[in-house]
């Protein structure tokens, strides 16, 4: 029976690696464990700061596997998001299909990648990938993918049958998420990046696909929106300012994001991550020494008010 996706905060995780760089499934499990600790109404696994892209088929089906029996054992509750993305129609439905069988509730999944497609390949590619029957989410990332799905292109890719969310991770209301959630007209949800998550409630998000060092933040701004106290929202405004001053850019503009990400998620969750597949290298000192000097400030702030 299909699960509804649900509205809240939706980890992205990060697949730690071992010091040898294989995948480190104890960490894995730890990091799924700190997600749900700290309110994640699901996980996504192995997206792209899970470095599916660098990651063997077998590794994929591998994280897919451990995740799942993980979940299943622990939080059954827990919403399943499998990363099926691929270059090309049949391999991702064939990563839908694993997917699927595995008991996975969706599937998400940015346009291909390395060619810059058309509109038109990218609506037949989300078209028939939506027929392997696995709920499907839309991941805009033009940063990585290269390619802009435009608010029209989303409004005609909501109308898709299977398809039930979209994550966005454009920043800029005016431009961008005003008439994104214009064209989608509540179709599907819509999720935003943590860069944007108050933005996203106040448009009417069904809350945001965050990156696992953001969460604990994110669901403190969530959980204080559903009050409907008007007087918390100076104090969630307040959070994101510092959360997007305290975390470095991302891959919109951040050429060491992977190798950022697994280090920031390493000193919040204190969780061993290791380092990016070669060629990609953790950042310099400096940048982990700045978070940890900004990170209490941003701690103490979601303690503010705590019950």
């Amino acid at each position: 029976m299909t699960r509804e996706i649900p509205s809240g905060v939706i980890a992205m995780l990060v697949t730690p690696f071992d010091k040898d760089g294989r995948i480190n499934f104890t960490a894995l499990g730890e990091e799924i464990a700190w997600c749900v600790r700290n309110g994640a109404k699901g996980i996504v696994v192995t997206p792209s700061i899970g470095e599916f892209a660098v990651l063997s088929k077998s590794e994929r089906v591998q994280c897919l596997e451990f995740c799942k029996d993980y979940a299943d054992k622990r939080y059954p509750d827990l919403y399943l998001i499998a990363t099926i993305a691929s270059t090309n129609t049949p391999e991702t439905i064939e990563y839908a299909h694993i997917a699927l069988s595995l008991g996975y509730d969706a599937g998400q999944l940015n346009p291909p990648y390395y060619w810059i497609p058309s509109k038109e390949e990218v609506y037949e590619y989300y078209a028939a990938v939506a027929t392997a029957e696995l709920p499907i989410v839309v991941y805009d990332n033009p940063m990585l993918s290269k390619f802009d799905i435009t608010a029209r292109l989303a409004g005609r890719l909501a109308k898709i049958p299977g398809i039930i969310a979209m994550k966005e991770v454009k920043t800029d209301r005016q431009r961008e998420l005003e008439p994104l959630f214009q064209a989608i007209r509540g179709r599907v949800k819509v999720y935003t990046t943590f860069r944007a998550f108050t933005t996203g409630m106040w448009l009417g998000s069904s809350g945001g696909f965050i990156n696992v060092f953001a969460l604990p933040f994110c669901v403190k701004m969530w959980n204080m929106y559903q009050t409907g106290d008007l007087r918390a929202y100076r104090h969630m405004e307040e959070i994101q300012s510092m959360v997007n001053t305290v975390f470095p850019r991302g891959g919109e503009n951040n050429p060491n994001h992977i190798g950022t990400t697994k280090m920031a998620a390493r000193v919040v969750t204190d969780i061993p991550m290791g380092a990016p597949r070669a060629p990609y290298r953790l950042p310099e000192h400096w940048v982990e020494e700045e978070l940890r000097a900004k990170l209490p400030q941003l701690q103490e702030l979601i303690s503010r008010g705590n019950t």
